[in-house]
Order: structure tokens, then sequence, then C-alpha cells
């Protein structure tokens, strides 16, 4: 059975090590190898909570978030200027990893993470995530810092601009992303 307050508790003794990261992976592969016990194990956010609304943990080392992206949401590009450890216990989560261009961000690798796997995103990543599923994707996420109270980028929706991050701007950006997408999707299918 999955024990969240261990859980954290082992992340707090890793965390001032050098190779804190990889050590809280290697605690995350673990923890969702069994994700069924995880999701016994992490309590549901109430409805209408945001993520940052309710941090499981947070202190100027550490930040952990139990993350739920509804389906076919999705954000646009944005760092945490610090590493992150993502662990997804339902669903799956796409990543698109982006580098900088001339004029605007670039496309550069993609990675999509599925129940009862983990990924390591360095302090430098550029990233936009989206759940493709009609179902929820559930998450626990570990970040080396204080991610509520970091100075962030995220870029407009067409990629071009990189602004600071504010979180007003950023879900509402995000949710016209979303809507555009959904509009795309049934185009798509009363086409097809």
């Amino acid at each position: 059975m999955f024990d969240l307050e261990a859980f954290v508790e082992s992340c707090r003794r890793v965390i001032a090590e050098p190779h804190a990261a990889k050590a809280i992976l290697e605690l995350m592969r673990e923890a969702v190898a069994d994700p069924d016990a995880v999701a016994q194990g992490v309590p549901a956010l109430p409805p209408k909570t945001g993520v940052l609304d309710a941090p499981i943990f947070r202190s100027s080392e550490m930040t952990v978030l139990n993350v739920t992206l509804r389906p076919h949401a999705c954000s646009i590009a944005h760092n945490h200027r610090m590493w992150a450890v993502i662990g997804i216990y339902k669903g799956e989560e796409a990543n698109t990893f982006y580098r900088r261009g001339e004029k605007r961000l670039e496309a550069a690798n993609r990675r999509t993470i599925h129940a009862g796997e983990a990924l390591l995103l360095g302090a430098d990543v550029v990233h936009a995530i989206e759940n493709p599923l009609d179902t929820p994707t559930l998450g626990l996420h570990v970040y080396g810092g204080d991610l509520l109270g970091a100075e962030r980028s995220m870029w407009s929706p067409d990629e071009k601009d990189e602004r600071a991050y504010e979180l007003p701007q950023f879900y509402h950006w995000c949710n016209d992303l979303a809507a555009a997408r959904r509009a795309e999707r049934e185009r798509a299918a009363a086409a097809g």
C-alpha cells in the first residue's frame, strides 16, 4: 500500500543530497509501479480546486503536488526553473519539449508518460503538456524548490513571446488552446 506521508518524508530526506533529483526519480518509479496503490493513497482534490491551491507539501527546497489533468486538457509552453519529477498513476501525459529558435520556440522532442511511469525534467526544460484521453490523468509531481513562489516563464500560444508566468493568463491561454483543439477534433470527426 502506498503511504503518501512516507513518500514525502523519503523525498525530504534526500532533497539536500547532490543527486536529489535522481534519487527522487527512483522513489517515484517505485511508487507509481503500483498505480492503483498510489490512487488509493493520494486524496482526490475537491471539485473545482486547482492543483496549485492544494499542495501536498511545500517548502523552499521542495514542492509536492497531486495533479489532475481534465480530459483533453493542455497547456501552453512554460518552464519551472527547477528540476521536476513527474509520476503518472492514472491515464497519460503527453509532453512536447522545446528549444529556443531565432524567432520563437521550436518543438524539439515529444514524450508521453503512461500510468506506472515517471520522468525527470531538468531545470532548464521548456515544455507543454496535454491529456489526450477522454478520462482524467492523475499524477504526483515533485519539484526541486518552491514552485508556487518561483519566478517562471510562459510563452504565448503562438510560442513567440516569452512572458513572466501569470496564473490567470496561463489558464486563460490554456483554456483557449483546449477549446481550439476540441473544435479541430469535432471538425475531423464530422469530416470522417
